[in-house]
């Protein structure tokens, strides 16, 4: 998705863009509006803007100054020009100060969607597949020491203590460019499905290529990354000299930038990612209560399968304390253990049940005690994964999964074997369930906010913040769920309401659109589109 700005202090032209580009169906829009330039600069410091539509001549800041504040920040935004004939000597300037485009203010509907074409192919261009993969190489010559990450895995497993003067000597002796004061924020991903054909090394510069790329988008911030599993990995992400009062701004910031990331590793990369993050900066010492919590949220996820992004709004306070099982005699066994786990968070039963049964197998060929020892092992991870998802007192009532504690209860290593891809099933299943059942309530949500609030603010943006959501994510959700775009739903609830108001009622046709969210010119070309007539001609019909 690509977030774009709208900015004229005359309210027709800002309104008549920002309805042209929400009914566009060929490019994922969230679109925000300001009427002078000090709005847009407030708009500008809560969200992450791809390409900004911007008028030349405006009360108090023009456009040009405008342009100059929006490129410190961010440098990577398209800025595209709306300018009058008389306005050329700006436009110039404009230009060569990195304005992107300018449009005509007479060219029409066809000039703007060709300079947003053309913003989003510039920002397309700019992330090339050969440009991220030159520069994991060369990162993956300049890899981070083990030490690094042995730290920041002890930090996430809460295996030590520190004092803040400590802690700081740590890092800074480290080489980590992270600070033991500000709150940071942590962000887990997970790489939804690697190729077959990919060897560890390939894996890995993938993985370079990824923490590359959210480098591009978070240039303010201090960001390091460690893997945990097989395909997911954890950001540790700082903002230098941050307050608690910014914290919030922040944090929509990073989960903005989430959004960019995903989109440009699925497009770049040809990767599907997943994201997770908390909602507020914590600091250090909440941080492994905070990773729990963010492990359990990317278990459970809402809808999709993949690319997930979701924000975590549960306080480390109120975080279930539950430690993941470690394995007290191997590490071939504790290796084996977090790679089962994992099949049994992604639903990968044929994996699960090929490795469980290896697993019981190769210790009932060594004797008795290690097979009893892998399989209460597994009965173990099993019984923290589902404290994790919240389900244990449920499901322990099951016949499927009664017997997970009672190994005496098997009479051979292939029907524990059996019986543990059974209870996998079942929690693979109840959490399906669980994911359609909260899915479809958001969409219920959806449907009665837009046709209880149909004059007000119905763009994406808005629509996220009511449940809570990713704009990104919404929308990919809402159409798995519906199997239609929310844009569609929303203009054919405004043609429905239009329609009964014009038969019902006396209201004029300015009236009319006013009471559906829009302005009448494009109100007029919206109902011509769907109902093949004017608003005034179809009334005339009735009567």
């Amino acid at each position: 998705m690509y977030r774009v700005l709208i900015i004229d202090n005359e309210p027709v032209i800002v309104n008549g863009i920002y309805n042209l580009f929400l009914d566009l169906d060929h490019v994922e829009l969230g679109v925000l509006k300001a009427y002078s330039a000090s709005e847009a600069l407030g708009l500008l410091a809560k969200h992450t803007v791809d390409i900004v539509f911007a008028d030349i001549q405006m009360p108090g800041m023009n456009g040009l100054e405008l342009q100059q504040a929006i490129m410190k920040s961010w440098p990577r935004c398209k800025v595209v020009f709306l300018t009058g004939y008389t306005e050329f000597s700006y436009v110039q300037t404009a230009m060569r100060n990195g304005g992107f485009d300018y449009v005509l203010k007479t060219e029409g509907d066809e000039r703007i969607l060709e300079a947003l074409d053309s913003a989003i192919a510039s920002i397309q261009a700019f992330n090339e597949k050969d440009r991220l993969i030159e520069d994991a190489k060369r990162e993956l010559h300049k890899a981070k020491p083990i030490l690094q990450k042995e730290f920041l895995h002890g930090m996430l497993d809460g295996n030590s203590a520190w004092s803040k003067d400590l802690l700081q000597h740590k890092l800074e002796e480290l080489g980590l460019t992270l600070l033991a004061d500000p709150p940071l924020l942590l962000a887990i991903g997970r790489i939804d499905e690697w190729s077959a054909s990919y060897s560890v090394s390939d894996r890995l510069l993938l993985l370079f290529a990824i923490h590359n790329i959210a480098q591009d988008y978070l240039t303010h911030c201090s960001i390091h990354y460690v893997s945990y599993d097989r395909n997911k990995f954890v950001w540790f992400i700082q903002k230098p000299g941050l307050e608690a009062k910014a914290g919030d701004t922040f944090s929509q910031t990073v989960q903005e930038s989430l959004e960019s990331i995903q989109s440009a590793c699925k497009q770049m990369l040809k990767t599907t990612v997943s994201f997770v993050t908390h909602r507020n900066p914590c600091p250090w010492e909440d941080v492994p209560s905070i990773f729990r919590d963010l492990k359990r949220l990317l278990g459970r996820g809402l809808g999709l399968g993949n690319e997930i992004l979701l924000t975590d709004t549960i306080t480390a306070s109120e975080a279930v304390q539950t430690e993941v099982y470690r394995d007290p005699s191997t590490g071939n066994s504790r290796t084996k253990l977090l790679l089962l786990e994992s099949y049994l968070e992604s639903g990968s039963f044929k994996e699960f049940s090929s490795l469980c049964h290896a697993m019981l197998g190769t210790a009932t060929s060594s004797s008795r005690y290690s097979f009893v020892e892998i399989y209460y092992a597994i009965a173990t991870m099993i019984l923290t994964y589902m404290n994790q998802m919240e389900m244990t007192s449920e499901l322990m009532q099951l016949p499927e999964i009664d017997g997970l504690m009672r190994i005496e209860e098997h009479e051979s290593w292939e029907s524990a074997a059996q019986f543990f891809e059974d209870v996998a099933r079942v929690l693979a299943e109840r959490i399906r369930k669980e994911q359609k059942e909260n899915s479809n309530i958001i969409v219920d949500m959806l449907h009665q906010y837009i046709q209880e609030r149909m004059e007000d603010d119905l763009s994406l943006t808005r629509l996220a913040e009511v449940v809570s959501l990713n704009p990104s994510y919404l929308s990919r959700l809402y159409k798995q769920m519906t199997g239609h775009g929310l844009a569609e739903y929303i203009a054919e609830k405004r043609i429905e309401k239009a329609t009964l108001l014009l038969a019902k009622s006396s209201l004029k046709i300015h009236e009319i659109a006013r009471q559906v969210g829009l302005e009448q010119g494009y109100f007029i070309k919206m109902f011509k589109k769907y109902v093949q007539m004017t608003p005034h001609e179809y009334r005339e019909a009735l009567s």
